[in-house]
């Protein structure tokens, strides 16, 4: 239950934000050096949390292909923490919404795989 709701905020919440970050490219080019192009990471990964949500909500109830579903959302979260180090300041407005949506959509997924052995 927690996947398909982590998913279905995450899909509503992707395109605003990514409109929003393609918007801020502008303000944040003129503020610090590489946070343009750090706004414009951040847009690809709203895009690509939209797969990511996607195939939660189409993977939901079936716990074999969550493995699927656990690889999408550790590139997405790979892929945010390496986009704080070029945004700067705008990382505390583009990707907090990013962080939490993707841990939620985690816990529904399961952080690991469990073992033949673990769920005896």
């Amino acid at each position: 239950m927690l996947l398909r709701i982590s998913s279905a905020l995450m899909l509503l919440c992707a395109l605003p934000m990514l409109l929003w970050c393609l918007n801020l490219i502008n303000n944040a080019a003129l503020d610090y050096d590489y946070a343009g192009v750090g706004c414009f990471g951040a847009a690809l990964v709203y895009a690509f949390s939209m797969v990511t949500a996607i195939a939660g909500l189409t993977f939901a109830g079936r716990p074999y292909r969550y493995g699927w579903c656990r690889i999408l959302a550790y590139i997405q979260l790979a892929a945010g923490v390496l986009l704080i180090f070029p945004l700067y300041a705008y990382t505390v407005l583009t990707l907090p919404l990013l962080f939490i949506l993707t841990i939620l959509y985690l816990f529904g997924a399961g952080w690991r795989e469990k073992r033949d052995s673990e769920q005896l």
